[in-house]
């Protein structure tokens, strides 16, 4: 039984994100009027996603993938390390998205946490 115990923390502890996820925002272009005699409008920015998170874990991270909830994924790349808050913006292709989910990390020394 001990055994067992032992397995299903481990499974647990194996499957709990390295990094915190602060926020996971995306923004969408704006509609601006040119003025009250011209009827069309300007879209002014582009759709973006802005992350802000931290390495929980005790290694630094190199990769860490975002899913949106509309299934495409974003890779942000870099030396992310332990306990630092990471604040980034991406430009997004036009999305219906709305949020997103950290589902894979791949720490400097090549070991990997994947959320399936």
């Amino acid at each position: 039984m001990l055994p067992s115990l032992i397995l299903s923390s481990l499974i647990g502890l194996a499957s709990a994100p390295p990094i915190e996820l602060a926020s996971c925002e995306v923004s969408k272009p704006v509609a601006v009027w040119s003025n009250n005699d011209d009827p069309t409008t300007t879209v002014a920015g582009p759709f973006a996603l802005h992350v802000r998170f931290s390495d929980i874990a005790t290694e630094p991270i190199s990769l860490v993938t975002f899913t949106l909830d509309d299934g495409s994924t974003i890779n942000d790349v870099g030396t992310f390390s332990p306990g630092v808050a990471i604040n980034h913006n991406f430009r997004l292709a036009s999305t219906a998205a709305a949020s997103c989910v950290a589902s894979a990390v791949t720490f400097a020394n090549g070991a990997t946490w994947d959320a399936k």
